[in-house]
């Protein structure tokens, strides 16, 4: 029972010493329950609840899943910025880089979109197209409230460019069609005739998809419409099969709903014999649901998704494929990681962003925003053991996705550390060398001796340092010196606004106004937006990297430590607001991070 075998022995030895009944009996309904028995009852509902989650994650533990990139088109919905075939050149690069093997390359329809362009280009530089998909529609026209059986333009285009892997997409639900007059069976019918004609006209091996648009709003009004065409493509004879089922939600659609839908289509495929047939899933945002409802269907029985690599795309955004893998990849799954490029989908998600929009993710946004890093650096980000149970010594997400490790100078560092984080700051020169980085640290020595705390972490602290201990300066470190000074007055002046702001926390609580904060008023005043959990022992760890006399609190001296490295590192900050925010999530918390790992060494 793992972490329940504990209590189980408390209670034998509980009951072994009592032979009379137990003091603090609970009465309901008549009859007598003891606080022994209401225990057992607890752990044993909590353990099975347990189970029977752990079953779903381990279903996303141990999956494969099949990714459709659709970067290219997504990205595009509703937004500000419209892209060029520049801008999709470059899109098209990351979705390479991602590993990602099929993708959406774009919407045909009558006009000369930009998609049709790029394809111009990327047929003239003989580009493989083998993975390739367009979106189709089932239909383009109607007469009297039944669809045409016509070809539409949009297939006809994928022939015109050799595109052969297709999703057709139509609506169970559509407010123009008779689906008195055109019902299932002729729906079916015109599935039948649009592969044939696919595979006729474009490849035998044409991939292709059937994608229900207005799945979630069917299956809540009319789900044997549903039921209709799953079970006719199910039990298709296996040569005449497609590769799958394609369906999304706009947002609008409980979670708990589209989990139980997803596990009835799929059910439906497998009683019909179609195992290997795809169940593919897409999610816009709405209700700030949309990654769980992800993870939630891919639990129940989806084998993958179709998305964007960033969540940019209509309206609020989507559910898209970096933060879905990473989430997978969090639980332990290693399936994904033979499949795809999975260490740089942070930077594809954060690139297309950037390409789509023309600014980089929101701050907040998880796993690729700015703010994210702080997590990486200030917390580990839980794994699943092979017992189900959260290890929470397990999965770190920094180390996974290779987020660089910066050495830091401080009375500690060897002489060696020193010349690394020379090189690293200023490249390799014949002057760095084991011998003067021993000078380097024993002037830190001498100069902490003498009561001066100085930072060597930024390029002009370090600079000074190098030119203390008797080295010459490189031109490199001249002009970061010289870039320094002429933002001086400005730094100092940020300084001082956030010194006001120290000033207010400084003795609010009666005491004297002595430059000190203690860990409490440090927290709330200035640590709160980057760590959510003060309590946390990460963070409790954290905060003695800043004490640096170690007396319990926060001098003055010790945070305005930071910030003359922030001024000094990022002389271009605007405003207090920025170097605050510089100064912790570059030089802060990552000491934090460094401190925690130093004290779990000894331990």
């Amino acid at each position: 029972m793992g972490v329940f075998d504990c209590f189980n022995r408390e209670e034998k030895a509980s009951q072994s010493k009592n032979s009379v009944a137990p003091v603090g009996a609970v009465h309901q309904n008549g009859s007598c329950v003891t606080s022994i028995s209401s225990k057992a009852a607890f752990l044993s509902e909590v353990q099975n609840l347990v189970d029977e989650r752990n079953r779903k994650l381990d279903v996303l533990k141990n999956m494969e899943i099949l990714v459709i990139d659709n970067s290219l088109r997504e990205t595009t919905v509703a937004s500000i910025k419209a892209h060029t075939v520049e801008s999709k050149r470059a899109i098209f690069q990351e979705i390479k880089k991602c590993g990602f093997k099929y993708y959406f390359i774009e919407a045909f329809n009558a006009e000369t979109r930009m998609g049709d362009l790029f394809l111009e280009e990327l047929i003239a530089d003989k580009e493989d197209l083998s993975g390739a998909f367009a979106f189709c529609e089932m239909w383009e026209r109607l007469e009297d409230g039944i669809p045409l059986p016509d070809i539409p333009v949009s297939l006809q285009k994928c022939k015109k460019f050799g595109i052969m892997n297709v999703m057709i997409e139509f609506d169970l639900m559509y407010h123009k069609v008779n689906y008195k007059k055109f019902d299932m069976d002729k729906l079916c019918e015109y599935i039948k005739n649009k592969v044939d004609w696919i595979r006729a006209n474009l490849s035998p091996k044409s991939l292709i998809f059937l994608n229900i648009r207005d799945f979630s709003n069917t299956m809540k009004y009319h789900p044997e419409r549903v039921w209709k065409v799953v079970n006719f493509l199910s039990t298709l004879p296996p040569e005449e099969r497609v590769t799958g089922i394609a369906y999304e939600d706009m947002g609008k659609a409980l979670m708990d709903h589209l989990a139980v839908w997803t596990k009835a289509v799929r059910s439906e495929m497998i009683r019909c014999g179609w195992e290997d047939g795809q169940f593919i899933f897409h999610v816009h945002e709405q209700w700030g649901m949309m990654h769980a409802t992800n993870l939630e269907c891919l639990a129940n029985g989806a084998t993958g998704i179709w998305c964007a690599v960033c969540t940019e795309g209509a309206a609020l955004g989507h559910a898209d494929s970096c933060t879905t893998i990473l989430n997978m990849i969090r639980l332990g799954n290693t399936a994904v990681q033979k499949q795809y490029n999975c260490k740089y989908l942070r930077d594809a998600a954060i690139k297309v962003t950037e390409i789509a929009s023309g600014h980089p993710p929101d701050s907040r946004t998880p796993i690729y925003g700015d703010r994210a890093l702080d997590m990486l650096f200030g917390e580990e980000f839980m794994t699943m053991e092979e017992s189900g149970t959260n290890n929470c010594e397990g999965f770190n997400m920094a180390e996974f996705l290779g987020v660089k490790r910066v050495v830091r100078v401080t009375t500690m560092a060897s002489g060696e550390m020193i010349v690394l984080k020379l090189k690293e700051l200023f490249g390799e020169n014949e002057q760095f060398t084991e011998e003067l980085g021993e000078e380097m640290r024993k002037q830190i020595l001498e100069n902490a001796a003498e009561g001066r705390r100085e930072e060597y972490n930024s390029a002009v602290g370090l600079a000074m340092l190098f030119e203390q201990a008797g080295g010459d300066l490189t031109p490199d470190m001249a002009a970061a010196i010289e870039k320094s000074r002429d933002a001086d007055p400005h730094i100092v002046n940020l300084i001082g606004e956030i010194k006001e702001e120290w000033d207010k926390w400084d003795g609010r609580d009666g005491e004297k106004v002595d430059n000190q904060l203690t860990f409490d008023h440090f927290y709330v005043g200035f640590m709160a937006p980057y760590f959510g959990c003060y309590r946390c022992a990460d963070s409790q760890l954290g905060l003695k990297a800043i004490d640096m006399d170690n007396d319990g609190m926060v001098d003055w001296s010790e945070f305005k430590f930071y910030l003359i490295w922030a001024g000094r590192q990022y002389p271009e900050v605007k405003n207090s607001t920025e170097l605050l925010d510089k100064a912790f999530r570059f030089g802060l918390i990552p000491a934090m991070k460094d401190e925690c790992d130093r004290i779990r060494g000894k331990s």
